[in-house]
């Protein structure tokens, strides 16, 4: 149990107390400590000791009342036993906190047994330890105990004569020539005796000086032997390191080994001629060397292979074998073999070969000096140099370009001189992958290809030089500038414009959107001078683009009529063919118009009448009126129903966004016979002769606003219609009106006067040639409102 610091004061003062009383020397006085008893203890760091003090009393009757630990000096003790209580088993133990304290204990045993235990003692828990012993009516008395730590030496250290340390085997030794080792250690306490042993007998055991003055750490004895004799070969050495009271010193062993000078070495190559890359084999042989001499190959400096070695030992000779793997770098080197016994004054022994190796050549390619890779440019000059290395010396240099043989042209500025390729005026066509090749007796040998980049400032990309735009007034059109350049990167566009009254003019670049090797301008022309020629211009690290990409803007206009139109009878239709003219700078579509007439002259006379009457929305003043209408984006139709008797005149239109083009013609179209029969129906399409079989009483004008009616699509919308038209017949009837047949057959049409005419196109929906019928509806004087109603919902 430990005690608080109160009571460390009060055991202190109390021992002052007394010691004051007593009228005596101080306890810690080396006069005191000189007559207390002292007892040597000695420790290994680490280990755990006992400090003995003997706490028996003086006389039977007498008890301890307290035990003190002090070390060396200390006026504070480091351990306490407060017996004050009567019973040493309930004593209370107190230590110091530090760490000495930590690890001591004092243990009670039976009075002449007690000790202070100390754990793990280390070199700073040396010292002269102080044990007080009071008792109630005894005087104190004082044990002293000189804790000393062992120290144990290092390992022996074995050192040759030259101050090298021998980390393995001693020597090799001479024969004849003197030995010298050093055997030292470090430290130790007590001082270490270091002795030298051989087979158990002790050959020095002479401790040498190493300082003067100040004592040294190391502790050193030197081996000396005048005459080395064959009685040392194979032998070991014991240098032996030991301090007191340690029973077992450390031993260090040092092997002896002696060596011979070697009297032959040769070499033995299996071929005298020696190709690259074709194995050989070579035998190098040593005599006279004992132990066997180590054999080392070296070609040129460096020292080579795996070599297998085989030793007889009786005739002191030794044989290794090298398979060697030659090339090019090889030819001229020397082979060399050497025996050694590497501490043996002149115990080297070598024989040296020159080697000739024959290769193929072998290629570089490289540009000539003054020449950068990177900064070649269109319209500089170029100079490649290839490098060929062989043995025997190459015959002939070929020069290559992108797989190419080059030959000698001085009008093409290809200039081939021995191994040198001279480039003149260097163009796009130059770039590319060049290469060269030599030839010698051995074979042939080719370089890497080195890859040419002729740099140039801007062109304008094939096919993008010069563009024709057809725009309108306020029509915004896109303006697509496309440039070749090396290097392709940071390339930068400007655009002028040249209007009619040649100003050239900058446009603001940031109407153009610039990506890479492109350039869209949005232009707009808004009046008559925005019409005129823009130049898009580019430029990179090489420089700015020579010509300009060209765009003419120019004002829209009408395409070209289509030509070269011809008709071919179909087996179920008329078919009508003709050439593309100029689209007019926009993208067109082709208008085909069916005018016709019988020929009936009843009916000339009629439609001589309209020749005059005005204009409809389907033809100038004094045409007759399209009777049919189909739009295809190429100028091909299909015509069927055509009925005979009827002189046909169709017109062909080019149309796009400026207008259309004036018609192509083809008069007088008749047929004989009626071409396919019925139109086929196209999406939700009813034709007229299935409404006059479904109401065979109704006449063109019902049936006009039927068909009105399914144009919508909707199977409702015709039931209607149905309805309204049996209707309208059922009040005529009641009225009195009489109630006019149509005609036969609807696509030859009964006509009237040009204001009455309303031609109705219906188109198909599915992209392939339109089937169409026009309709057309005579006035009825008698029911105006009912016609109007139904061209309303026609248009609609």
């Amino acid at each position: 149990m430990r005690c608080t610091s109160g009571h460390v004061f009060l055991t202190s003062l109390l021992i002052l107390l007394r010691a004051r009383r007593a009228n005596a020397a101080p306890e810690d006085s080396p006069e005191f400590q000189n007559k207390a008893p002292l007892k040597l203890v000695w420790a290994s760091e680490g280990e755990d000791v006992e400090l003995p003090c003997d706490i028996t009393p003086p006389t039977p009757t007498d008890v301890v009342n307290m035990v003190l630990w002090f070390r060396d000096s200390d006026g504070i003790p480091l351990y306490s036993l407060d017996a004050r209580s009567g019973d040493l088993s309930s004593a209370i133990h107190w230590a110091v906190s530090d760490d000495l304290g930590k690890r001591t204990y004092f243990q009670i045993g039976d009075g002449q047994r007690a000790k202070l235990k100390v754990t793990k003692v280390m070199y700073k828990d040396q010292g002269i330890f102080r044990c007080r012993v009071d008792f109630i009516d005894s005087p104190t008395r004082n044990f002293l105990v000189n804790l000393t730590l062992v120290e144990e030496p290092s390992k022996p250290v074995i050192y040759n004569a030259q101050g090298r340390e021998v980390t393995g085997v001693g020597g090799p030794f001479l024969q004849g020539y003197n030995l010298a080792l050093t055997c030292q250690v470090s430290g130790g306490r007590p001082r270490p005796s270091v002795t030298w042993w051989k087979d158990g007998e002790i050959l020095d055991g002479v401790v040498d000086t190493v300082s003067i003055g100040a004592p040294s750490k190391f502790t050193v004895n030197h081996l000396f032997i005048d005459k080395v004799t064959r009685s040392l070969w194979g032998t070991k050495l014991e240098c032996r390191a030991q301090s007191a009271p340690m029973s077992a010193p450390i031993v260090r062993e040092v092997p002896l080994d002696i060596y011979l000078k070697p009297a032959v070495v040769k070499i033995i190559l299996s071929e005298e001629q020696i190709y690259a890359g074709r194995p050989i084999a070579a035998r190098c042989e040593t005599w006279g060397s004992s132990p066997a001499a180590r054999i080392v190959w070296r070609l040129g400096e460096q020292v080579i292979g795996e070599p297998n070695v085989s030793t007889t030992q009786r005739s002191n000779s030794t044989v290794s074998k090298l398979a060697l793997a030659l090339g090019k770098d090889d030819d001229g080197k020397e082979l060399t073999c050497r025996a050694e016994n590497p501490r043996f004054p002149g115990g080297n022994l070598e024989q040296t070969k020159v080697l000739s190796v024959a290769y193929a050549p072998v290629v570089a390619i490289h540009l000539a000096t003054g020449y950068v890779l990177d900064t070649l440019r269109e319209g500089d000059d170029l100079k490649l140099v290839c490098n060929v290395e062989s043995n025997p010396l190459s015959t002939k240099v070929i020069w290559y370009h992108n797989g190419n043989r080059l030959e000698h042209d001085v009008a093409t500025g290809t200039l081939i001189a021995s191994n040198t390729l001279t480039l003149r005026i260097l163009t796009l066509a130059h770039g590319g992958q060049y290469s060269c090749g030599a030839i010698n007796s051995v074979g042939e040998g080719g370089s890497p290809p080195i890859f040419i980049r002729v740099k140039y400032a801007p062109r304008c990309r094939v096919g993008y030089e010069r563009q024709e735009i057809a725009a309108s007034r306020r029509e915004t059109v896109s303006l697509r500038c496309e440039v070749d350049a090396i290097p392709t990167d940071v390339v930068r566009f400007s655009w002028t414009y040249n209007g009619t009254r040649g100003d050239v003019l900058p446009m603001q670049n940031s109407k153009a959107r610039n990506n890479g090797l492109v350039s869209v301008l949005e232009y707009t022309p808004t009046a008559d001078t925005d019409f005129g020629t823009l130049a898009c211009w580019a430029s990179n690290s090489i420089g700015r683009q020579r010509t300009p990409c060209i765009f003419n803007i120019v004002p829209g206009k009408a395409p070209q009529p289509p030509f070269d139109c011809s008709l071919q009878n179909e087996t179920s239709s008329l078919e009508v063919n003709c050439v593309p003219g100029a689209d007019g700078g926009s993208p067109q579509y082709f208008l085909l118009e069916v005018r016709g007439a019988p020929r009936n002259p009843r009916v000339v006379q009629v439609n001589a009448a309209t020749l005059h009457a005005p204009q409809s929305d389907q033809g100038a003043v004094g045409e007759v009126p399209a009777i049919y209408q189909e739009k295809n984006m190429m100028p091909n139709f299909q015509l069927h129903d055509l009925e005979p008797g009827v002189d046909y005149t169709l017109y062909v239109y080019a149309v796009n966004g400026q207008g259309r083009s004036e018609p192509a013609l083809l008069e007088h179209v008749s047929v004989v016979e009626p071409i396919g029969g019925r139109l086929e129906r196209t999406g939700t399409g009813i034709f007229l002769d299935d409404l006059k079989k479904a109401l065979p009483n109704a006449n063109s004008e019902n049936l006009i606003i039927v068909i009105a009616l399914t144009g919508t699509g909707a199977v409702a919308l015709i039931l209607i219609g149905i309805g309204v038209i049996i209707g309208l017949a059922i009040c005529r009837r009641r009225n009195g009106s009489p109630v006019k047949d149509g005609p036969d057959d609807f696509t030859t049409p009964t006509y009237v006067s040009a204001q009455r005419i309303e031609p109705r196109i219906r188109y198909s929906g599915d992209g392939r040639r339109s089937q169409r019928t026009s309709l057309y509806v005579e006035d009825s004087r008698n029911e105006p409102d009912l016609l109007q109603r139904v061209e309303i919902d026609m248009h609609n």
